[in-house]
This record gives structure tokens, sequence and C-alpha cells, in this order.
């Protein structure tokens, strides 16, 4: 068959990944692939967080959640419809007072502050499997959430940016080009170059890869500071132990990607 009777599969959308190759490809060439988008996660759960309110007792014997005496004071705490003596409201794990808090979380009929709520029930990265804080930017790929800088291709290791398609693949999160090789049985025929005289291997770049640690330090100081001077990037180098023109690359890459995705949220209002 001649190349331009060859059929290029797109990219596979989460929902057909277990499909057979064959019968895979006629799908996939119809089906749009899912794209990279960056959004926020809450990570209380609906129905776990609880208003508290400050009333006065009524003197008809009122017994308390948290010791289960009656309560005699002035002034009771009422949380979820239910009274507390205000120094007996406290977070189950770290027993931090809450009767200043403006609201706290209940599971299981167990008491949390936000905090610990968060570490124990809020939402984790499936890369990383750490918190994700309601002010941390994430990606989704189906029922999973990460955090921006776990995001990356299982086989590259590139970190995927806004608007890149990606596919969800026994349960890896992949790029375009690694997901088509993969459902492909991993073709390497364009490795090589064959010329009159012989065969011999095109000269091919290498990726740089980064473990989990190293990206979370990039990150969190691209956070910080997305232009470093020389001397921070030696130092960012150091932490990662990257070379420093590693380093400098990513930062370069991330802030390309950065303004990519303002431009298109600017093209989007």
């Amino acid at each position: 068959m001649s190349s331009s009777q060859t059929a290029t599969p797109k990219c596979s959308s989460p929902a057909l990944e277990d499909s057979s190759v064959a019968a895979g490809m006629k799908k996939l060439s119809r089906t749009k692939a899912p794209m990279v988008k960056r959004e926020r996660v809450s990570p209380s759960r609906g129905g776990d967080s609880v208003g508290l309110s400050v009333v006065a007792s009524q003197g008809c014997g009122e017994v308390c959640q948290g010791c289960h005496d009656v309560i005699a004071d002035r002034f009771l705490l009422r949380v979820n419809s239910r009274s507390w003596h205000q120094t007996c409201l406290r977070c189950c794990v770290c027993q931090l007072a809450l009767d200043r808090q403006p609201s706290c979380f209940i599971r299981e009929h167990n008491v949390y502050c936000k905090t610990d709520y968060t570490r124990n029930f809020g939402a984790r990265c499936a890369k990383c499997c750490r918190s994700i804080g309601a002010a941390d930017w994430v990606r989704r790929a189906r029922d999973r959430v990460y955090h921006l800088a776990c995001f990356a291709c299982d086989a590259c290791k590139r970190q995927l940016s806004t608007g890149e398609e990606f596919a969800l693949h026994d349960n890896r999160v992949l790029c375009k080009q690694h997901y088509l090789e993969s459902i492909e049985g991993g073709a390497t025929s364009n490795d090589e170059n064959t010329d009159g005289e012989g065969s011999q291997r095109k000269s091919k770049r290498v990726r740089t890869t980064f473990t989990d640690e190293q990206l979370q330090v990039l990150q969190a100081n691209f956070q910080i500071d997305s232009n470093p001077d020389s001397q921070d990037l030696e130092r960012i180098a150091q932490l990662t132990g990257l070379s420093k023109r590693v380093t400098q690359v990513w930062f370069q890459n991330s802030r390309a990607r950065q303004k990519k995705h303002m431009s298109s949220k600017k093209h989007q209002q």
C-alpha cells in the first residue's frame, strides 16, 4: 500500500482504550482524542463540610456529643443539629479546638479540621498519591486527577501541555505519539535510514526524562519565579541533580507553555 493510501489513526479516547488493534484503529479514526485541560479541584467532598453556630443554651438538659455530659453553659455549639460544649468540639486527629472555625468536617461521626480532612479524604494525585489542595491547578484523565507536574507521558516522561492530545491506555497516560506506537506494536522503522552503501541509524535527539521528585522541585520553583537568573538556575540544578542547561531548557519550555495557555484563554474570552 502506498503512503498516500495509508490511514493514520487518531489518538484514542479513554473510552476506547480496551479495543483490539484492528477494530480499534477503525473506531479511533472517527473519535476525537481528549485534550489536556487545566482546572482547579476542591479537596472536600460534598456533604462532609458543616457550618458551626454558637447559640444560647435553652437550659433543657441538652447533652454534649463530645463528652456526653449535660450542657450547663450559657452558650453551646450547634453542629448538624447536634450540641457540643464549646471546648469539646475538636479535630479527632490533631485535637485543634474548632469553636472559632466557620466550619468543620464530619465523616462517620468523626470531626475533622479542614487540614486533616483534606489530608485523609481529599483529592489525591493519581501519579504521586499526594494530596491536592483547593488552590492547586490539576489535570484530569477520566476519573483520575493529577498535579500539573505529574501529568506526563509514561513512555517519554514529557510533561503534557494544555490543548495537547493524550490517551489513557492500560491505566497509563500517553502522549499521542507513544499511544499510536503502542497500538501499532511499537514500530520503530523510522529510527533507521538505509542508503545505497548500507544502513546507518538516523541521529536522534536524546530526550531528557525527569523523576517525580525532580518535576516537583522544578514546578515549585517555577511558581516562585518563572524566569530565574543564572545563580538560581545553578541552585535548582543542584537540587534536582540535573545539568544547568537541562534546567534552563525546562524553564524555557514551561514559560512557552504558560504563554500559550494564557493566549488561548484570552481568545476564549
